[in-house]
């Protein structure tokens, strides 16, 4: 690979991973109740990415343009998955807002349970991700690449990943921004009952 992709890479990768979505979420939410649930859960977004990067740079292109069916169940499975989540963290709101108007005591946020397994999991079920690593890597990864090319992609992005998502994670979790985050979004520090032991 020649500098420019190599930088062409970096750039494309950064600006994804920065930009907000289910896995940024899952992180703040987590990050203003407890700092070691949302870098664990930083350390599982990873780890599904490093699934979808491998995935990609050993052919998964190849693979759906072979058999293109795969696309829609991958798609629908993790929709479905999404929404599973989502619907847990509103269950989780609503049962917050209504023991606030009840005037039961404000309890202490709960641990979250199994933060890798959560994080792993909300990566994994975007079914975005794997249109977009297939896209993104097939622009930069010459077509007959050798596996030192590819393990040094594999590495790069799963190191600067990790260290974005942890980033995110630590910051989130730091004072200011938890009461920040407490004034922009009342009641905020609850743990949703998708995430609550």
């Amino acid at each position: 690979m020649t500098g420019a992709a190599w930088g062409g890479l970096a750039i494309a990768w950064i600006a994804a991973v920065a930009m907000p979505g289910p896995d940024v979420f899952l992180l703040l939410r987590l990050a203003v109740r407890e700092r070691r649930a949302a870098v664990l859960a930083a350390c599982g977004i990873m780890a599904g990415n490093l699934v979808w990067v491998v995935a990609s740079v050993l052919g998964m292109g190849v693979l759906l343009a072979a058999v293109p069916a795969i696309l829609p169940v991958i798609q629908i499975a993790g929709s479905i998955v999404l929404a599973y989540l989502g619907v847990m963290s509103l269950r989780g709101g609503l049962a917050q807002l209504r023991a606030a108007r009840s005037g039961s005591p404000d309890l202490a946020p709960s641990r979250a349970a199994r933060p890798f397994w959560l994080g792993l999991t909300t990566n994994l079920a975007n079914p975005k991700a794997l249109i977009f690593f297939t896209a993104l890597l097939s622009q930069f990864l010459p077509p007959h690449a050798s596996f030192g090319t590819q393990l040094a992609i594999i590495v790069a992005m799963v190191v600067s990943g990790l260290a974005w998502f942890v980033g995110v994670a630590v910051a989130a979790s730091g004072a200011k921004f938890r009461a920040w985050f407490g004034r922009a979004a009342p009641g905020s520090t609850s743990s949703p009952a998708c995430c609550s032991s």
